[in-house]
């Protein structure tokens, strides 16, 4: 599966399963271990976590309003030590905004089914349940 079709594949599911709105490809890209990584930004129809003292995102917008960045990535590439804490590091320098705290990984299986995970800037306090 090509990046583009990566990309397609989760922008499409963002917008027509999960109900999302201005899902848009950023144009600037990350070569990585001959790869190319883009983001997707987004907003979603309501908050993505349960925190109480959330403060990712736009500052000072309410929570269906923040806007969240998308790194699509294949599950061989998960599995090949391609997605490694430099890569993290440079996705965050490199791709989003400077207050941005979280990305959202998009893990692309074979059978085309889609997983979500945060994944913080930095070292993040657990929350309390």
């Amino acid at each position: 599966m090509g990046t583009t079709d990566i990309i397609s594949l989760v922008k499409n599911n963002l917008l027509y399963f999960q109900m999302w709105t201005e899902v848009e490809l950023l144009q600037d890209v990350l070569p990585w271990k001959e790869n190319t990584l883009s983001l997707l930004k987004g907003r979603p129809p309501h908050k993505l976590s349960n925190d109480t003292e959330d403060t990712v995102g736009d500052h000072g917008m309410s929570p269906v309003q923040q806007t969240e960045f998308i790194l699509p990535i294949n599950m061989s590439q998960y599995k090949e030590n391609f997605l490694t804490l430099e890569c993290l590091s440079q996705v965050f320098t490199q791709l989003c905004d400077s207050v941005t705290e979280r990305i959202l990984l998009a893990i692309i299986n074979d059978d085309g089914t889609i997983v979500y995970y945060f994944v913080y800037k930095g070292v993040r306090k657990p929350k309390r349940n």
